[in-house]
């Protein structure tokens, strides 16, 4: 994988990018058609055609409940937050456990941890021994958008903006151990606007940086992404998700387009071949055209999900797509985000206004989830 990312280029180009933690992006260079070797960092993006209407009917948003289905009972593995506090697991019996009754909670891959917020800090809760423990002690800073790193189970990625200019965003990302030691910035010259994705391997982060797409390569540094052949002009580039095999980068692609508020596509990154593939292009249709829109890739690769939020105006409503990353195949849900997948990939739960739905892989025929008002899936793990 790193030596995949050793192709990145870094070619000096002119480009504006956002303040740290918020502003107004511009449109980016035009993307190199081909890889020279690397050189120093830069940003990037691309070339555009003329607009066209090439996104298919929506169908109707009844389809989004299959009112022929009962509600299921919760599925084992399940892990949810109510209104952003308090964390649940429903058990092998279909019976849920509160975890942690603290703020944003995250629980760990070997389930016996939970990271929270609390005073701007991150704590983080033993399980086991039902101790708690405060990570950070920075007065200047912010601290949210923590992760926990599967394949690096030593360390924590997170991303922070300094209180005298909190804003937009996620903010500047960074790691530290899990006992709070090592605190070390990645990049304290960007902030990001959106959460970044960890690579399968440990190796590499992706993040956007000021709304562009760029990679932190533990042994290679900060680096952009130059896709090798891609003639879209985007203009903000976010919300990256990595593969479960490492070799693709998904990203939530916004661009301009005359006499609209825009287009907007998630694209996949081959690491590869470094050529893209553009899912479902579409012409934003009002509200905002920036903010979190889950990509969530299927832990065998085949399927992603995608919550297109101003795809068309409905209440606010969010249209929730799966797609195959080959462009092959797609399946519009209805109204629907936040979307997790399953341990087996046979399985897509995620939130509506009226409730917690769910999808069998290959059917698609939305049916409701028996979970409690405001309950918010953030993962679904193996029980162990």
């Amino acid at each position: 994988m790193a030596a995949r990312l050793h192709q990145l280029v870094l070619i000096p180009v002119i480009v504006s990018l956002l303040s740290a933690c918020g502003g107004t992006p511009t449109p980016g260079p035009e993307l190199l058609g081909s890889i020279p070797s690397p050189t120093a960092p830069a940003a990037v993006p691309t070339d555009t055609p003329a607009a066209t209407a090439t996104q298919a009917p929506l169908p109707s948003a009844t389809a989004t409940v299959a009112v022929t289905l009962p509600p299921a009972a919760p599925m084992a593995g399940l892990v949810y937050q109510k209104g952003g506090k308090g964390l649940w697991m429903v058990g092998a019996d279909g019976q849920a456990k509160q975890l942690s009754d603290k703020a944003t909670p995250v629980l760990s891959p070997d389930q016996t941890k939970v990271l929270f917020s609390e005073g701007g800090d991150i704590w983080t809760t033993d399980l086991s021994k039902g101790k708690t423990a405060r990570l950070t002690y920075t007065n200047d800073k912010v601290e949210a958008y923590y992760q926990w790193w599967p394949a690096r189970p030593d360390i924590i990625v997170f991303q922070f903006q300094y209180k005298t200019d909190i804003g937009p965003g996620a903010g500047y990302l960074a790691t530290m151990k899990t006992n709070g030691a090592n605190y070390l910035l990645l990049d304290e010259e960007t902030g990001s606007i959106s959460p970044a994705a960890l690579s399968p391997d440990g190796q590499s982060i992706a993040y956007d940086r000021a709304g562009q797409p760029w990679v932190y390569n533990f042994t290679g540094g900060n680096m952009p992404i130059f896709p090798k052949t891609f003639t879209e002009k985007f203009r903000i580039a976010t919300n990256p998700a990595w593969s479960p095999d490492g070799r693709k980068i998904a990203w939530q692609l916004f661009g301009d387009q005359e006499g609209t508020d825009g287009w907007s596509a998630a694209a996949v990154l081959n690491l590869d071949t470094f050529e893209v593939t553009l899912l479902h292009r579409y012409t934003i249709l009002g509200g905002s055209d920036v903010g979190n829109y889950h990509l969530a890739w299927s832990p065998d690769g085949k399927w992603l999900a995608v919550a297109n939020q101003a795809e068309r105006v409905e209440d606010g409503k969010i249209s929730l797509w799966v797609m195959r990353p080959d462009s092959s195949e797609e399946h519009h849900l209805g109204t629907g985000e936040h979307p997790v997948w399953s341990p087996d990939s046979q399985t897509l739960v995620y939130y509506s206004k009226s409730g917690v739905y769910a999808v069998k892989a290959d059917a698609w025929n939305p049916f409701q989830v028996t979970l409690p008002d405001g309950a918010l899936v953030t993962d679904w793990i193996t029980i162990k």
